[in-house]
């Protein structure tokens, strides 16, 4: 592939990344049920309909926006800093409609990862009441343990009367048998 060649591609793959970019941030200024993925799905769906990027294209520049926009949002959710600070350069150097789309995305990306981990969170935490499979949960408040041999359901914790508890893992579960 010829220097120019190469260019113009790269050049069409840029154009095609802020196309997306557009696409997105429009559509999340429109009340939707839709996820940031779903929006992206469809940006990279209609820039191949209008013939702007192949399939292949899309797709990949689709997965570099998704990843651009957590790694931000992750970013500023655990720092504390803003986009500036992700960015690594003054905000003023960036156009304003960049910046005013880039901004969007973020915060929704940050939105996202936040309910995401609200969900892992819950996810991995056992109510009394409810039925849990075999193996040992930890009472959230005074550490003591509930064996289960078999799928049951979950009394408080006898000790303290509490009603949460995490999954223990036993890591020698884990070890492997190298000899």
């Amino acid at each position: 592939m010829s220097t120019e060649h190469h260019e113009q591609a790269n050049d069409s793959l840029s154009t095609g990344y802020q196309h997306m970019m557009t696409r997105v941030k429009t559509a999340l200024e429109t009340p939707t049920t839709l996820s940031l993925r779903e929006h992206i799905d469809h940006a990279k769906m209609r820039a191949v309909e209008l013939g702007e990027l192949t399939d292949e294209e899309a797709e990949r520049i689709g997965d570099y926006l998704r990843r651009d926009l957590e790694d931000a949002a992750q970013f500023v959710s655990e720092t504390g800093q803003g986009l500036a600070d992700w960015l690594k350069f003054d905000l003023e150097l960036l156009e304003d409609r960049l910046l005013d789309v880039f901004s969007v995305m973020v915060d929704q990306t940050q939105i996202e990862l936040h309910n995401l981990a609200e969900r892992a969170r819950y996810a991995t935490e056992w109510m009394s009441g409810e039925i849990a499979g075999p193996g040992t949960l930890i009472c959230d408040q005074c550490g003591e343990s509930l064996t289960f041999q078999r799928p049951t359901h979950i009394p408080a914790c006898p000790k303290c009367g509490n009603t949460l508890f995490k999954r223990t893992i036993d890591d020698s579960e884990f070890e492997r048998d190298d000899e």
